[in-house]
Formats: structure tokens, sequence, C-alpha cells
């Protein structure tokens, strides 16, 4: 509450300051106006001391550098994504090989004789399997079996008796044929 009262109370004395003196503004807020307006629009044409510009150049210098390493830090940040991916995977591909070891490693502790036995029983059943589907249509293939030879020979036999009934007559004996060469006979002494 003592703030609001100090601060009304030098609102009030400024403005009483201002009509009585008829300035509107006091000498001290002209100064800081003045100062504001030449140092922002005039800066530029007034000389910097050796200070600032040192400074400056410092200020440039480290912006460059601070990009620099900026595009360093990203490109170890790539790298390092890059390499925890990589290891992710390795990481995931131990894993799979460490469960097909555990897994070997139980079957390898399973005895031989339970091996030997799990085997028997398996062959067993696939000569039960294997003979019995053996065993299905065997009568209707042999059936086939008889019935496709027996038409292969009728039908052998009935070509070989066209091939004489009709090919016989039309092609004569080599020793009725005339021939143009004549044999001859030499004697070797």
């Amino acid at each position: 509450m003592a703030d609001i009262l100090t601060s009304i109370s030098a609102v009030v004395l400024t403005e009483a300051s201002k009509t009585i003196t008829g300035k509107l503004l006091t000498e001290d807020q002209i100064n800081a106006i003045s100062k504001n307006i030449v140092g922002r629009y005039f800066t530029d044409f007034l000389p910097t001391s050796q200070k600032e510009l040192e400074a400056e150049e410092r200020i440039s210098t480290a912006k460059l550098h601070i990009s620099e390493a900026t595009k360093i830090i990203v490109g170890l940040q790539d790298d390092l994504e890059q390499q925890a991916q990589k290891l992710d995977l390795l990481a995931k591909e131990i894993e799979e090989k460490k469960q097909i070891a555990e897994r070997y490693a139980a079957i390898a502790q399973t005895d031989k004789s339970t091996v030997d036995a799990y085997k028997a029983e398996i062959e067993q059943a696939i000569q039960k399997t294997l003979t019995a589907k053996s065993e299905e249509g065997k009568v209707t293939r042999r059936v086939l079996n008889l019935v496709g030879w027996s038409t292969t020979l009728i039908l052998g036999a009935f070509l070989g008796a066209a091939v004489q009934i009709y090919l016989e007559p039309v092609i004569k004996p080599a020793h009725t044929q005339p021939s143009d060469i004549q044999p001859v006979l030499k004697i070797s002494p």
C-alpha cells in the first residue's frame, strides 16, 4: 500500500511541477530522451572505440565458432544415432542367438536313450503309414495293369497281322527285284 501511495505522490508532484513551471518534461527526462535519440539514429556516424571494435570481432568470431561447433555436434549426434541403431540390431541378434543356443542346450541335455526311443517310435509310425498307403488301391492298380498289358498285347498282334496282310504283297523280296549292281566275287590267292 505504501508503494501505491509513493507512486501516486510522485505522479502528482511531477504534474504539479509541470503546471507551475510550464514545462512538459523535466531536465532529466529531456536529457534521457536526447541521449536515446542520438544513440539510436546517429551511432553509425559516430566513431567507435577500439574496445568496441575488438568486442564486435570477438562476437563475430564466436558466432562462427558456435555455428561450426553446432555442425560438428549435429554430425556427432547423427553418427551416435546410427551407431545406437546398429547396436540395437546387434542386441536383437544376440538375444535371438542366445535363445537358439538355449534351445539346443536343452536338446543336448536330453539323454540318448530317450532320443533313440522317440526315433524308433517315429520310424515305426512312418513304416505303418507307408505300408497302409501302399495297400490302398493295390487291387485296382493290378487290374489296371492287367488291362493295359492285355490291350497292348492285342493291339500289337492286330498291328502285326495288318502289316503282314496289307504291306507284304507290296514289298517284294530282294531276289525278285532287278538290281543294277551285280555281285562280284573275288578270290584271293
